[in-house]
């Protein structure tokens, strides 16, 4: 196929471009300007800004906040929270100066939505008057976002109209909604689900962290009843205690998704026990690549997991540490009855296809630091089959399926076996070289958008420009070649494709918005839809697919749709590239 058809190939005209929304802008401790949220300069204003913003916004609608501190009330009424509406997305963590949604840097400038009215927790106050709940998501709708925020001193304590659960945020009425990127911390409450409540709702937790949330009697930092289809993925519960279900609560409640999670630390105070998990009374969750280590059960064997009554299935997943009463850790304290586990490490062993007795040997558990040392029995150990298309990144954000050439496959897959736990030992095993930078060290990116070393050029959701790696071995008898890019425009489709000679030298050529790095003979190895952090990973043979032959230099690059970009009109861009030489 000529070069010069690249961008017919790469087009995909048949995906439409994105609409762009109106943005509402929010800062807590700006004084000046028009407080009518058109501009950062402009921005609502006070700790109650966030709420004016979403009673303001419309459906499609972007909020950004800055950071500082915003409260549930202004006026000291409990049942105020910060409510949720349909198609809107509120993103925290800004600094007040960003234009584009990647600039943002997490952690660094944080956003506190608190129920803390009075401001006082923290310095020997009460918090009888802090609010019930801190968010409220009664059937926020699928297109409704909560990002980067840190949720805190909800304190439900009223024994009526669910105001004694769900303290963090309370979902319900078929809300399905997704929260990403927020850290949930120091919510109680005395029925259950310190950190959230969710009942008749299927929401999505994606990257987040429940720590020391108190759930009173159910649920530390989650309780669900009669909820569906909820996802928790790629998220960290630790320090979070209840009665029953240190850490999370499951009853009656169907096609619940546990995976890449760490539950650490947990307890489980009374006698219903599951220090770091308890289901029952019906349901199918799924617990896959988790890791549930140092949690326990004070009164009550299971200290890890606790199951009663649920068809539950277990895979991939590491039980390692957990205690039940008196510090017994045998391995009816990891893990309960359950009659489907498989390829999962469990201290004392569980019968099951492809489970192991063997230490997963932690990098420090003590400092609580949960992933693999070099040679754990856990690396390339687990079934790939297990893996929900839909979770293809570790608990860290890094690639699933690294073949590591060190250690002997345990476990079942074609391309790169993935770890059993929630983290993938991350292996460099074959000679790659990364060139064609959107940096300006060669082609200058088209749409004054430089992008990060080693990276290409800059596009609407990160300033830093997409990556492209590639893991495993380039061998054409034995192709475990993964190519991974991160940090593309979330949600949106893409192409990984093959080249036979570098362009300009390495240099790059303009193409959209962005540097085609690859030439000559152009081969399209596979379409795929980054997901919702802009991450994706190849899954055909890339070798076969591309025709190369041992002795064959080629190069490799991601090129993908981008509409949201506003300075060029291009509406697509790419990563960096990588070459290597494939062996026999």
């Amino acid at each position: 196929m000529n070069s010069l058809r690249i961008s017919s190939l790469l087009g995909l005209a048949f995906l439409a471009p994105a609409a762009t929304a109106g943005t509402l802008f929010v800062d807590a401790n700006l004084n000046t300007g028009a407080n009518d949220g058109s501009s950062w300069a402009n921005a609502y204003q006070g700790s109650g800004a966030v709420q004016v913003a979403l009673t303001a916004s419309v459906a499609g609608d972007d909020i950004w906040v800055a950071d500082g501190v915003y409260i549930t009330s202004q006026t000291g009424t409990r049942t105020e929270s910060f409510r949720m509406e349909d198609d809107v997305r509120v993103y925290g963590g800004f600094n007040g100066s960003e234009t584009l949604l990647s600039e943002r840097v997490l952690g660094a400038t944080p956003s506190i939505m608190t129920a803390d009215v009075n401001g006082d927790d923290n310095t020997g106050g009460s918090n009888a008057e802090n609010s019930y709940h801190v968010v409220r998501a009664a059937g926020a709708n699928a297109g409704s976002l909560l990002d980067g925020f840190e949720i805190q001193a909800g304190n439900a304590n009223l024994g009526s109209s669910n105001n004694d659960r769900g303290a963090g945020i309370i979902c319900g009425g078929g809300a399905t909604m997704t929260i990403q990127n927020c850290n949930f911390k120091g919510n109680r409450c005395t029925f259950g689900g310190g950190a959230g409540y969710i009942n008749g709702a299927s929401p999505k937790f994606i990257d987040c962290t429940f720590e020391s949330n108190d759930g009173n009697n159910f649920g530390g930092a989650f309780d669900m009843a009669g909820a569906s289809n909820v996802l928790f993925d790629r998220c960290s519960f630790t320090n979070n205690t209840a009665n029953r279900g240190g850490a999370l609560e499951i009853f009656s409640s169907n096609g619940v998704v546990v995976s890449n999670c760490l539950f650490a630390n947990n307890s489980a105070t009374g006698s219903g026990g599951g220090g770091g998990m308890w289901m029952g009374s019906g349901g199918n969750t799924q617990i896959i690549n988790s890791t549930f280590a140092n949690n326990s059960s004070s009164s009550q064997t299971n200290g890890g997991l606790r199951n009663q009554g649920t068809s539950a299935s277990v895979a991939n997943s590491i039980f390692w540490g957990n205690t039940g009463p008196g510090g017994a850790m045998g391995v009816a304290n990891q893990l309960g009855i359950i009659t489907n586990v498989t390829y999962t490490t469990v201290m004392g062993g569980f019968a099951g296809v492809g489970n192991s007795a063997a230490n997963p040997g932690f990098v420090n558990s003590g400092a609580s630091d949960f992933s693999l040392s070099a040679g754990s029995p856990a690396i390339d150990a687990a079934n790939n089959a297990a893996v929900p298309a839909t979770a293809s990144l570790d608990l860290a954000g890094n690639p699933r399926f690294v073949d590591d050439p060190t250690v002997v496959d345990t476990g079942v897959g074609s391309i790169g076996i993935a770890d059993m736990g929630a983290y993938e030992k991350q292996v460099a095993n074959f000679p790659t070289t990364a060139y064609c930078f959107g940096d300006g060290t060669g082609t200058a990116c088209p749409c004054n958008n430089a992008g990060g070393a080693g990276a290409g050029c800059a596009n609407s959701a990160f300033a830093s420009g997409s990556t492209l790696t590639v893991l495993g071995t380039g061998s054409i008898s034995s192709d475990t070649i993964l190519l991974s890019a991160t940090e593309s425009a979330p949600n949106k489709p893409g192409v990984f494709f093959q080249g036979v000679t570098q362009q300009s030298s390495g240099a790059g050529v303009v193409l959209g918005d962005g540097l085609r790095c690859a030439g000559g003979q152009i081969v399209r190895l596979e379409v795929v839809f980054a997901n919702g952090a802009g991450a994706a990973q190849s899954t055909v043979p890339v070798g076969f697919v591309g025709g190369a032959l041992s002795g064959d230099t080629r190069r490799y690059q991601w090129w993908y749709r981008d509409a949201n970009w506003g300075s060029c009109s291009g509406q697509t861009n790419l990563s960096n590239a990588v070459e290597f030489t494939w062996i026999p």
